[in-house]
Parts: structure tokens; C-alpha cells; sequence
């Protein structure tokens, strides 16, 4: 249940509550005390209005949205991702992947951020060197946030009380084969995302490394070798989205 779903139902009782007060309290409308037909059938009026109010947003507090796949071909901002993510942050089995995904997109973000830096100090602007450069590491920046939106559909099919439910399942009557190859659908899966953690990772490393090389003006060769590097890895990230 997101934060804002919770501040909407709190101020709709809180509005809701002072309507009521005002409506039926002696010295103030006092709509059943006045003795009025009037004031007393327009008195039903806000009552039933009231619960008609309080049912429909209690419906509205309760529903979940239902989660469609992400388009991986799209690129999504890190609080759409992060959504997805923290909705399996807190879990016994996926928790910990799902939080290591999120700290590790912050920390890919930070090092093509730094990196964008130092090739805008260390070339002019607008120069070929300086678009080649740029443009790789941009590259490889927008191929590992798809990696990124590949993995949190992949997370999509963990469930944590079905995988609680299996870790037992020798103990109940569905047969066992089945069972067992329902876990290794399950564990193929986080095999994937493991495996498309340490590609971002290895892309994190080889990015910083140009950055120091950039900054320590290392000789093109070695420059090169380095983009070269980068521009593999951003192929093995596509692999996996």
C-alpha cells in the first residue's frame, strides 16, 4: 500500500468525521435534534452519503492495481524501478536481491554520472572523441538501465509464500517431482538475475576504471582498450534483457 493512498484515506475520515460533527451536534446544525422533517430527512441524506462516501473509498484503499510486465525496450526513471523493486525488499527469500539490485542501480548511475563528467574535462565538447566517448558510456548507461527493467520482471514471478510453501513440500500430498521442478523454475530464475547483477557490476568497474583513466590522463591506447571493453560488456547486458 503506497504512502499516498494512506495520506488520501486519512484526510477523507478526518473531512468525513468533521462533517459529521458539524452535522449532528447540538450547536452546530444538529440536523435530528431540531425536530424539523426537513433537517431530519436531509440529516438520512448526509448519513447515507457518508457511508456511500467511506464504502467507495475503503474499495478504492483496498484495490491493488494489477502489475503488467514492463517494456524492456523502454527506459524507466529510478523511482518507477524502484516501485517495482521494493515491493520484494522485505522478503525472506528475495529481499536480498531485490535490495541489491536497487543500491547497485544507484551505484551504476553515479559512476556513468562521473564518468560523463570526466570526459566533459577531458575533451572539448562536440569533438569526435569527445562523441565517442560520451556516446558509449551513454550507451552502455541506458543497455544496463534495460538490465535493470529485465531483472524486475523477472522478480515479478517470485513469490514468497509459494517458495515458503515448497521449501516444505515433502511434507504434503502433491507429488514431489513436480514440486521440485517448480523449485528449479524457481532458483533458474534467480540464477538469471544473479547473473545479470555481476554484468552491471563488471560494466560499474570497467566504467569507473575509465573515469581514473580519464582523470589521470592515461595514454589513448589504453583509453581505447578500456572503451572497447565497455562496449563488450554492453553487449552481454543486452544478453540478458
Amino acid at each position: 500500500m503506497n504512502r499516498h493512498k494512506k495520506l488520501v484515506f486519512f484526510f477523507f475520515g478526518i473531512i468525513e468525521a468533521i462533517i459529521a460533527i458539524v452535522c449532528f451536534s447540538r450547536g452546530l446544525l444538529d440536523f435530528f435534534g431540531s425536530g424539523s422533517i426537513t433537517q431530519i430527512i436531509i440529516g438520512i441524506g448526509v448519513i447515507i452519503i457518508l457511508i456511500v462516501g467511506f464504502v467507495l473509498m475503503s474499495i478504492w484503499y483496498l484495490h491493488e492495481p494489477k502489475q503488467g510486465m514492463m517494456d524492456e525496450k523502454a527506459h524507466y526513471s529510478d523511482n518507477d524501478l524502484n516501485a517495482v523493486l521494493n515491493q520484494y525488499v522485505k522478503g525472506k527469500h528475495f529481499g536480498p536481491i531485490a535490495r541489491t539490485v536497487m543500491d547497485q542501480m544507484n551505484r551504476l548511475n553515479n559512476s556513468c554520472a562521473r564518468c560523463k563528467d570526466s570526459i566533459a574535462k577531458k575533451f572539448a565538447q562536440g569533438s569526435m572523441t569527445y562523441n565517442k566517448y560520451y556516446s558509449i558510456v551513454d550507451i552502455a548507461d541506458k543497455t544496463a538501465n534495460q538490465n535493470v527493467v529485465a531483472m524486475a520482471n523477472r522478480m515479478r514471478f517470485f513469490d514468497e509464500d509459494e517458495y515458503t510453501r515448497l521449501e516444505n513440500y515433502r511434507n504434503d500430498n502433491i507429488p514431489d517431482d513436480i514440486q521440485e521442478r517448480q523449485i528449479a523454475l524457481y532458483k533458474e530464475n534467480q540464477a538469471k538475475i544473479e547473473e545479470a547483477i555481476a554484468v552491471n557490476e563488471n560494466l560499474i568497474l570497467k566504467i569507473d576504471t575509465l573515469s581514473m583513466e580519464l582523470a589521470n590522463s592515461a595514454s589513448e591506447e589504453s583509453m581505447d582498450t578500456m572503451l572497447t571493453e565497455i562496449e563488450e560488456l554492453t553487449k552481454q547486458v543486452k544478453y540478458y534483457t
